[in-house]
Parts: structure tokens; sequence; C-alpha cells
């Protein structure tokens, strides 16, 4: 099998072939369900396609997309930020270590409700949550990328001197490329998810209150509908965004 069919059949044909057998066994389970609890994918897909032409979904969408990114933003610069400082000195990581185990551990739910008192309605619940949930992860894999540092580089970068912002760029954050690459995929799994929740109780717009205000009123097919693109929006961030530039900094770094 030549190499570019071989790709191919990684990145495009397997993962259809999953979803073909994920909605298989959707499939089989609704005809065993009522169809207000589980209806057929065929009136969901319905669904999903006359909303992809109304202005609605794709204002929704585009709510939470820009609440998805400024939590992960923020997330990215924080945890990058804390833990550059803890990998510095270890007092400051034994500092923060319990504080990211409690923000990690702690209910999103939790968070939600203080997100509330603190900001009031809106888009800022949302994006702390988000902010909540993806931080620790940045955070973790940063401290372990920077431990993983070869000492000898280091200490080369010691003996002839280089300036921090010099050591930043061109030593530690290289370094750290291809970990935050892995831990992004994961904290802008858990960021999508903790912002259409908290959306949900604390928006007014975005996709969190139209998969809420739909289970309110039975619509059982319009939910299944927004979680159905919920769906495909992750997938769709996942493949597009995260996966290449994985591969585009794994490149560079081979090539150096």
């Amino acid at each position: 099998m030549s190499l570019p069919l071989r790709a191919l059949l990684s990145t495009v044909l397997r993962p259809l072939l999953g979803a073909l057998g994920l909605f298989g066994l959707w499939w089989l389970l609704a005809l065993t369900t009522s169809p207000a609890i589980l209806p057929t994918p065929w009136p969901v897909l319905m669904q999903l396609g006359d909303a992809l032409f109304t202005a609605q979904l794709w204002q929704d969408t585009g709510i939470t997309l820009s609440n998805v990114l400024a939590s992960f933003v923020l997330a990215l610069i924080g945890g990058v930020t804390l833990g550059l400082l803890a990998a510095r000195q270890e007092w400051i990581e034994k500092a923060l270590h319990p504080l990211m185990v409690v923000v990690e551990s702690a209910p999103t739910i939790a968070w939600l409700v203080l997100a509330i008192l603190w900001l009031g309605l809106g888009a800022g619940p949302a994006i702390l949550v988000g902010v909540s949930m993806a931080l620790p992860l940045i955070f973790i894999a940063t401290v372990h990328g920077l431990k993983q540092i070869d000492t000898g580089l280091l200490d080369m970068a010691r003996i002839y001197r280089l300036s921090p912002w010099t050591k930043l760029t061109r030593l530690l954050l290289p370094s750290l490329a291809l970990t935050l690459a892995g831990a992004a995929s994961g904290a802008l799994s858990v960021a999508w998810r903790g912002v259409i929740m908290a959306e949900a109780f604390s928006a007014s717009a975005g996709l969190g209150p139209a998969l809420w205000g739909g289970y309110l009123y039975g619509d059982i097919v319009p939910v299944y509908a927004h979680i159905l693109w919920i769906i495909l929006l992750g997938l769709l961030l996942e493949y597009l965004v995260i996966h290449p530039i994985r591969r585009l900094i794994h490149a560079r770094l081979h090539q150096r």
C-alpha cells in the first residue's frame, strides 16, 4: 500500500468508518427505545440540515466558539506562565500544585455557581468555567514538559549567559511545543464541554441555551440535532486545528 493511500486511510476513512459504526449503533438502539427518548438518526439529520440554513444556528455557534476560544487562550497563557514560574522555583510548584488539583477536581457546577455570583449572567461565567477546566491541564503539561528538558542544554544556556528572553524563546518554548500541542487537545475538549454547559444556565445566546431550551420545551429531535452539531464542531476543531498544528510542530522539531 502506497504512503499517500495509507495516510488517506488513517486520516479520513478510518474515522469515517468509526462514525458510521456509531450511527449504526444509534439506529439499533433507537429501534428498541421510545422516540420521545431516542429518535432515529434520520429525523435528527433532517432537523440539523434545516437548521444549517438558518441564521440562528450560526449566530449561536459563533457566540459559543468565541467563548471557547477566549477561555482556551486565557487557560493557555495562564497555564504556561504559571508552569514556567513553577519550574523556575520549586516552592512555587509546591504551592501551586495543590491549588491546581483543587481547581481540577471541583465539580463544574460549583465553578458555575461561583462564576454567576462573581460575574453575573452572560458570557463571563461560561469563559471562567472553561478556564477553570483547561488551565490545570496546561499547567501540569508545562511543568512536566520542562522537567524533560535536557539539563545539559540548561547548563549551556547558563554558561553562555543567555538572556531570559532568548532562553524562553529559543530553548524552553520550542522544547515545550510538542507537549503543549498534545495537552491542547484535552484542554480544548474540556473547555468546549464546560463552556456549553455553563452557557445553558448563565447565558441567553449560544449553543448551550439552544440545547437547554429545546429540552425544556420537550423538543427532543432539535435537542439531538444540537448535540450532533456540537459533536461535529468538536471533531472539526480537533482534526482541522489541533491535529495540523501538532503535525506541523512535530515536523519542525524533526527538521532541527
